[in-house]
């Protein structure tokens, strides 16, 4: 009798524990088919464009493994592509770096390391969030491995160091300058981006993000106020996918960039017919190809039309076009703005300003501190000078794509990250920049690219330029013949 009861015991005792092994198997392998789908769910969306989604659901997969150095990898990418929130990658990134492997598979749910070259995207995150010093130790890591060359293109890590070494030279001489928020007329409590201001600033086009797609506002100024915004999306014909890119001086006409997808875009117009604005029609051939035109704006007569295009016959990625318009209403042939405002990377959202003496634009090609910077240019009787660097802190060490000058280019409309809210939302600010604050060139360095600084004698106030080419390795100085300046660096900078 003993030993049957020590027999029932143990045969239930093993039928329990056999029981508990099967669900928690069981329970284990909904957990990884659960884990699985997020996974690709997230990877669809991330490789659709779609980066509040991709970040959900990514952050999802953080807190349910959170020894998976790859999925914070994934999130820190998330957060990059996101603007106003690429400082929040740091953390995951600094997770990704603790265990790396060359052998990397993408789009692997199985994979638990983070690919080697998350390195690098931690010292873009650094970059980005003017942690200089960090972002260089981050590069120079990512460069340590054995055969890196073989690996990796070397030539895009050192263009990112290169940008950090700038970002120090531009950032030691700010520029001085106020910035006006424009209050809640305008600004709403989600994203406000991208104004357009006609020439007397009377007339104002802007987006504004609300529920379900971005808006297109249209504001007019009476009695030195801004009036409440009219949501002209259906008047201009818009389903969320056009952004006003360019206003004509009388604020009358509007140009607009209408994005097929992420890298292809055409440029339409509409026109304000007493007090609705037309549906928005395409330029036609002239300006548009099957490549991407990205942006389109008035010259300061509304008798040209400055765009951006990558069409072949460029010089690069994305370059700077003028086209004149004819009595027609037709467009002449564009031509090219040639290859010392072009580079081989991008340069777009051009205006100008001065009566078309003064062309601003961003650029990630020129003396830039990451990603893109605002540049100017003057234009004499040889064509365009050399692009200089709008400066700090109206530059920054992340992407700045848009600045709308008016009048002289010293004033102009821009949309920044609001400190208050924490960086949350965009809101849109009229700038004013001392026009006697220009960038100042301190102890030169050789450096890996041609490029031109605006100099201040602060006794003289005096205004004189420095020109460096990097193929002779010389320096020039232009209206500055009676200063007494001497510029030298030693051979272990070179």
């Amino acid at each position: 009798m003993d030993l049957f009861i020590l027999y029932y015991f143990t045969m239930k005792k093993l039928l329990s524990i056999s029981i508990i092994f099967l669900l928690s198997a069981s329970l284990l392998a909904q957990q990884k088919t659960s884990g699985e789908e997020t996974f690709k769910d997230a990877e669809f969306f991330f490789s659709s464009g779609e980066y509040e989604e991709a970040l959900y659901l990514f952050l999802q997969l953080t807190r349910d493994y959170p020894d998976n150095n790859n999925f914070h990898f994934r999130a820190g990418m998330s957060f990059l592509e996101l603007p106003g929130k690429e400082r929040e990658s740091i953390p995951y990134f600094e997770k990704a770096v603790q265990n790396t492997t060359l052998k990397y598979k993408d789009k692997d749910f199985q994979i638990r390391q983070a690919p080697h070259h998350a390195w690098f995207y931690l010292g873009n995150a650094y970059r980005i969030n003017n942690q200089l010093d960090k972002a260089l130790e981050s590069y120079e890591k990512f460069m340590d491995i054995r055969n890196f060359e073989s690996t990796y293109n070397l030539r895009i890590v050192e263009n990112e160091i290169a940008a950090c070494q700038r970002a120090k030279i531009i950032q030691d001489s700010p520029v001085q300058l106020e910035k006006q928020n424009l209050g809640q007329e305008i600004n709403s409590s989600s994203h406000n981006f991208q104004p357009v201001v006609n020439k007397d600033e009377t007339v104002m086009v802007f987006m504004q993000r609300q529920r379900f797609y971005d808006a297109i506002m249209y504001s007019i100024k009476e009695n030195g106020q801004w009036t409440k915004p009219i949501n002209i999306t259906p008047q201009i014909g818009s389903d969320g996918e056009m952004v006003p890119t360019g206003i004509s001086p009388d604020g009358k006409e509007l140009l607009l960039v209408r994005k097929i997808s992420e890298d292809n875009g055409d440029i339409y117009y509409s026109r304000l017919e007493g007090t609705f604005w037309s549906k928005a029609t395409d330029l036609g051939k002239t300006i548009n190809t099957i490549k991407n035109e990205d942006h389109a704006s008035f010259s300061c007569d509304g008798s040209y039309i400055i765009f951006s295009s990558d069409r072949r016959g460029g010089y690069g990625k994305l370059d700077l076009y003028i086209t004149k318009r004819l009595n027609d209403n037709t467009l002449d042939q564009p031509q090219n703005m040639g290859n010392t405002i072009n580079t081989e990377e991008d340069e777009t959202s051009a205006y100008l300003a001065m009566n078309d003496k003064l062309l601003y634009f961003s650029s990630s090609g020129h003396f830039n501190m990451g990603g893109f910077d605002i540049f100017f240019s003057e234009k004499t009787d040889n064509g365009w000078s050399e692009p200089v660097n709008i400066g700090f802190p109206l530059n920054t060490t992340g992407d700045n794509r848009f600045y709308q000058p008016v009048n002289k280019g010293n004033t102009g409309y821009a949309n920044f990250f609001n400190q208050k809210e924490n960086l949350k939302e965009e809101d849109i600010y009229r700038i004013e920049i001392t026009p006697q604050s220009k960038i100042q060139l301190p102890e030169a360095k050789k450096l890996d690219k041609s490029f031109s600084l605006e100099v201040v004698d602060k006794e003289t106030n005096k205004i004189f330029k420095i020109h460096y080419n990097r193929a002779t390795d010389e320096f020039t100085i232009e209206n500055g013949e009676d200063i007494n300046l001497e510029i030298k660096y030693s051979e272990q900078d070179k």
